[in-house]
């Protein structure tokens, strides 16, 4: 009964990321302006804005940023969407083991640790989110190749790459001119990549269950 009533928000993960993607939009699109490249632009620039700069109530111009509060439910809805990921991950590929475990879990508190990163312990809790959520990752990734579904193996190692790219540049500052363009890549990366795995893998897991039940009643 439990298992039932869970089924029926499989596809938060999904929402999660739309929902990430209209608000983040809004509130970029009602962002006054300015950046840390030049404090006098008007409006959200793609090209030299941090997705986080739509989070704060002023702006780099000095201005009130009526919209920040769209901005952070945004990144509410996308540290969710992935956090129901990793939940529901383990019940669609039927992992058992400590790999269920891991990943279920591990992914779920470091989305929630996450979610401080709109704090003042942005920095700490970037580096503590990351840390918690490599083994899920890693227990995720196992899963696909030992699936034999390489095609989101690969994508998601592709992911893993950028996210540690964003943090090299972060942390040194090396070619941090580069930072804002490959965090929004990023982030559209790891959206298509999740919306994906969650229809196929739910779908995939509903022709099993058909099988299954077809087979028992022959």
């Amino acid at each position: 009964m439990a298992s039932q009533y869970l089924n029926r928000f499989q596809y938060l993960p999904t929402v999660g990321c739309f929902l990430f993607l209209l608000l983040m939009t809004i509130a970029s699109i009602n962002y006054p302006g300015g950046s840390e490249v030049e404090e006098c632009s008007i409006g959200y620039s793609w090209v030299d804005n941090y997705l986080c700069d739509v989070l704060a109530d002023v702006s780099h111009s000095n201005d009130h940023h009526h919209f920040h509060k769209v901005g952070l439910t945004a990144m509410i809805c996308f540290c969710g969407g992935i956090s129901m990921f990793f939940f529901y991950f383990p019940d669609w590929m039927n992992v058992q083991g400590p790999w269920r475990f891991v990943i279920k879990w591990m992914g779920l508190i470091s989305m929630i640790g996450a979610m401080l990163i709109f704090t003042d312990l942005h920095n700490i809790m970037i580096a503590v989110s990351s840390l918690l959520a490599l083994p899920a990752l890693i227990g995720v990734f196992n899963i696909l190749y030992r699936r034999r579904l390489f095609p989101f193996f690969f994508a998601g190692i592709l992911i893993l790459i950028l996210l540690v790219v964003n943090n090299v540049i972060y942390y040194t500052d090396y070619m941090v001119q580069w930072l804002p363009q490959i965090q929004k890549i990023s982030a559209i990366c790891i959206v298509h990549w999740l919306v994906v795995m969650n229809w196929k893998f739910i779908n995939l897991k509903k022709e099993l269950s058909g099988k299954n039940l077809t087979s028992m009643t022959s």
